[in-house]
């Protein structure tokens, strides 16, 4: 009687045993963290990144805007604007005669920020002033993006650069830029009672030839400084420095 006993408590553990070993395991959880209700998505990639960036609009014989633009987490969070005269001097809107002008400089940073895009309404009886503020603002926020967009090293576009002013006034340059060569250069000089140079009346004829002469010359470099004139070297330097600014204004970084 004791040896069943013995005998059937053995194959009760035995088939315990055989049950255990054959019982599916729970499935292993993998390491880190688990998407579930409670987990982060993966944050967006940024279009920009945080700074301040100035860009240029196209320059013509009205001049051209400048804009500065603060950037923090994708959002633009400042704008500053303002106008470059044709003689390549700040506008003076505290001054200047038309009120357009000067609600259109106020307004249209504040239209940039809160849209937070370039794509805003121009202002009524500015739209000139507008468009060229527009520009500047897509521009700087090129230069702004993580990947940009632009491959070249300048903006296609016209662009304005100006000497240090000496005793006898400054130099100014407008840069026409396409694909990264220069197409066109325009020189002139602004004189110390603020007035464009008349090449057509100045008795120097070296200054003259020089300034007729030297476009093609930067043309030809793409830009770079060009030697000296032959007689006219004061004039050379200065529009060597004007061209050199306006190259600067053109590029995307």
């Amino acid at each position: 009687m004791k040896r069943i006993l013995v005998l059937s408590l053995a194959f009760a553990l035995t088939l315990s045993l055989l049950v255990g070993c054959s019982a599916p395991k729970p499935q292993e959880r993998p390491q880190g963290r688990q998407q579930g209700a409670g987990a982060q998505p993966p944050a967006a990639a940024k279009t920009y990144s945080d700074g301040t960036y100035t860009a240029a609009s196209d320059a013509d014989d009205h001049g051209y805007a400048l804009a500065t633009v603060t950037i923090k987490d994708d959002k633009i969070t400042a704008v500053q604007l303002k106008e470059v005269t044709e003689k390549a001097v700040d506008k003076d809107f505290n001054t200047y005669p038309y009120a357009p002008s000067k609600e259109a400089n106020a307004e249209m940073a504040k239209r940039f920020v809160e849209k937070n895009s370039v794509d805003v309404d121009d202002y009524t009886k500015a739209t000139h002033s507008s468009q060229k503020y527009k520009q500047a603002v897509r521009r700087a926020l090129e230069k702004a993006k993580v990947t940009p967009a632009v491959s070249t090293t300048y903006f296609d576009g016209t662009f304005m650069g100006r000497s240090k002013a000496g005793e006898h006034g400054y130099a100014i340059a407008l840069v026409t830029i396409k694909g990264d060569k220069v197409t066109d250069v325009k020189l002139n000089e602004v004189t110390e009672k603020n007035e464009f140079k008349d090449y057509t009346k100045y008795p120097y004829k070296k200054s003259v030839e020089a300034h007729d002469q030297l476009p093609a010359k930067f043309v030809e470099s793409n830009g770079r400084p060009v030697d000296t004139f032959t007689g006219a070297t004061q004039s050379t330097e200065a529009f060597n420095e004007a061209v050199a600014g306006a190259m600067e204004q053109a590029k995307v970084k």
